[in-house]
């Protein structure tokens, strides 16, 4: 049997700046029909950026959603003026870090809730990173701090239950993993 469903028809509930909310009639792979609410939301980019002393940078700030200060990779919208997620997340670690680098490597594409949302992430790393003299401001709502952060303490944050964000969870988990395997950096080549 396949598992695949088809869209009946869709109701836009809402539009707004960041999302769109529809709700879609299906049809299930057993012939019933049932509904879907969907979030539509723009795709992001984030980094795993790693500094010379092996920490990583991560940005602290304010969550509405959830009501509490989060410690999160660098990450952001991509915008219409980006030509592409790369471009997108040199900009966010520039706004949120003040940092530059010259070696980028794609890790992968992620959803980040893929049951109600067709968000999606890109992921990179870097880690030849050079602090940026002038570096670009904030977005106009954007209040954070960033921090650098070896393993062994997002390890402790992450037990202690400190860092909430999926994104973040899986940037540390591809670095340590990354670490454990020996996966060679552009400055391990240098």
């Amino acid at each position: 049997m396949s598992l695949k469903e088809k869209e009946i028809s869709s109701k836009s509930i809402f539009k707004g700046r960041l999302i769109d909310l529809s709700v879609r009639t299906i049809k299930l792979p057993n012939g019933e029909t049932s509904t879907r609410e969907i979030v539509n939301h723009q795709p992001a980019a984030a980094v795993i950026a790693i500094n010379k002393k092996q920490q990583m940078l991560l940005v602290e700030q304010w969550r509405e959603p959830i009501k509490q200060l989060t410690i999160e990779i660098p990450a952001g919208l991509i915008d219409p003026t980006d030509a592409s997620p790369l471009d997108a997340m040199k900009r966010e670690l520039n706004e949120e870090g003040g940092y530059h680098a010259d070696y980028w490597e794609k890790i992968t594409e992620i959803y980040s809730s893929p049951g109600f949302t067709n968000e999606k992430l890109y992921l990179f790393y870097c880690d030849t990173l050079t602090k940026l003299q002038e570096k670009r401001s904030l977005d106009s709502d954007e209040f954070l701090t960033s921090h650098w952060y070896d393993l062994e303490e997002l390890k402790k944050l992450s037990a202690k239950g400190k860092i909430v964000d999926a994104k973040t969870a899986y940037a540390i988990s591809v670095w340590e993993n990354m670490l454990l395997t020996g996966a060679e950096t552009k400055e391990d080549n240098d």
